[in-house]
């Protein structure tokens, strides 16, 4: 079990650079961790991305600014303030700000539901 833990740790974090080297990282405000969620606002420079990443929990974003790209396998959308991505656990996405201003993005992972 240990084995299996550190092996999906390890291809997250290796999933988590940018696929454009130059796309800077969100800064991420952790606003509540427990066993059973994370919340963490982000904030997402011009031009910022999170890069093709993919986590074991499922994910829901909120876009509370601005406006941001969001590219699955089911396709590409753009949201703005308001609108509402769900992501499954273990689906490859990008979140990118390609526009001209900043943008935060609530971002919500349930990790287990009790």
């Amino acid at each position: 079990m240990k084995r299996a833990l550190a092996l999906a740790a390890l291809l997250t974090a290796t999933t988590l650079a940018p696929l454009d080297a130059t796309a800077q990282m969100p800064a991420s405000q952790v606003i509540l961790e427990n066993a059973s969620v994370r919340v963490a606002l982000l904030t997402f420079v011009p031009g910022g991305a999170t890069g093709r990443h993919q986590s074991i929990e499922s994910e829901i974003g909120i876009v509370l600014e601005g406006e941001l790209t969001v590219e699955s396998p089911t396709g590409r959308q753009k949201l703005g303030p308001g609108e509402v991505y769900w992501m499954p656990g273990l689906t490859p996405h990008d979140v990118r700000n390609e526009g001209g201003r900043p943008a935060k993005l609530w971002d919500i992972f349930l990790k287990r539901c009790d």
